[in-house]
């Protein structure tokens, strides 16, 4: 009787383990999902912003609130932890989150363009030059967003969390 009830205590509590692992480990996943999509839904309200509002001023201004909430997305990720001893799916997150940062920012440049009525061939030069810089930012951007699903699916593969 006592062999029984060490092995069913010893069973649950194998059980009580796994349920806390995967509960964590889909905790941490999911963690990093909310500070990617905080940044990644102020990207999308800003560029609705600038398809739809002709004030330079709002989209300055909401340009400069996306940046802050990316940054801050940027900082809260930096600060979690390591799971298991396995930082790939943060640092995913932090390099996607960065290469946001300064694709906004190089965006926050381009400003100086957006009311040019008549431009000179030699600033058509330099926008010309910056908008193949701010190109090359969003390819960075858009290969990021694939490193992270590849360092994501990796991590789940890994841990043995089954994503939706």
């Amino acid at each position: 009787m006592k062999k029984s009830l060490l092995a069913l205590s010893l069973a649950a509590l194998i059980v009580l383990a796994w349920c806390w692992w995967s509960w964590n480990v889909v905790e941490y996943n999911d963690s990093f999902v909310a500070i990617v999509k905080d940044c990644t839904d102020s990207t999308q309200n800003l560029f609705n912003v600038y398809q739809t509002d002709s004030s330079v001023d709002s989209i300055l201004d909401t340009l400069n609130g996306c940046v802050d909430i990316c940054q801050s997305a940027q900082t809260k990720a930096t600060k979690l932890w390591d799971f298991d001893k396995d930082n790939s799916l943060k640092d995913a997150v932090v390099s996607l989150l960065s290469a946001e940062v300064e694709y906004l920012k190089k965006f926050w440049e381009s400003s100086r363009y957006w009311n040019m009525e008549n431009i000179t061939e030699e600033d058509r030069v330099a926008y010309d030059w910056f908008i193949n810089e701010l190109q090359e930012l969003e390819d960075k951007l858009n290969n990021q967003f694939l490193l992270l699903q590849q360092a994501q699916e990796l991590f789940a593969a890994k841990h043995g969390l089954k994503l939706e």
